[in-house]
């Protein structure tokens, strides 16, 4: 029973992994080409208004200098910029109008391959599905992070394209 629970766990994450790297794909369909790590903290910085760079180092378990770089590359596209209207200590990020624009184009481009996914689903099977999901994302707690590895870089990511769903 334990072994049958197992490969359906594996199956589950090789699901999230191709899920992950379809969406990716589809994305870059967009005006403005977002990589997977570009698209999460566009995502952050919309669900986590008034967020700073340590504020997505530590969700994201980077190294901060990792997300420096990354958000340097935003801010070139024009996406992302420091908050005008900052006080006290940081500087929050939010996204510029061309950041939203680029947000809303990749949501919407992902959307219709939802969409067209769950095309011939009865309205149930979605609802479940959709209980289902979000039973799975609420139920990572702050503890279940992995916490032997340290802090993951650009330099220990996966490399392979069957490792890296982003490639």
């Amino acid at each position: 029973m334990a072994r049958q629970r197992d490969e359906h766990a594996a199956s589950v994450l090789l699901a999230l992994i191709r899920i992950s790297r379809r969406g990716v794909a589809d994305a870059r369909t967009a005006g403005i080409r977002l990589s997977l790590t570009d698209q999460s903290i566009v995502a952050f910085i919309v669900d986590n208004p008034g967020s700073r760079s340590t504020d997505i180092a530590r969700e994201f378990l980077l190294n901060r200098s990792t997300v420096s770089r990354q958000l340097t590359n935003l801010v070139k596209l024009g996406v992302v910029r420091e908050a005008t209207d900052a006080g006290g200590r940081g500087r929050p990020l939010e996204l510029t109008e061309t950041g939203r624009e680029a947000y809303r184009e990749s949501l919407g481009i992902l959307q219709n391959v939802v969409d067209a996914q769950l095309g011939d689903w009865t309205d149930g099977e979605v609802a479940a599905f959709a209980e289902s999901l979000a039973r799975f994302n609420a139920a990572r707690p702050a503890d279940a992070r992995p916490s032997d590895a340290g802090p993951a870089d650009a330099a220990s990511a996966p490399q392979t394209p069957q490792e890296n769903p982003e490639k």
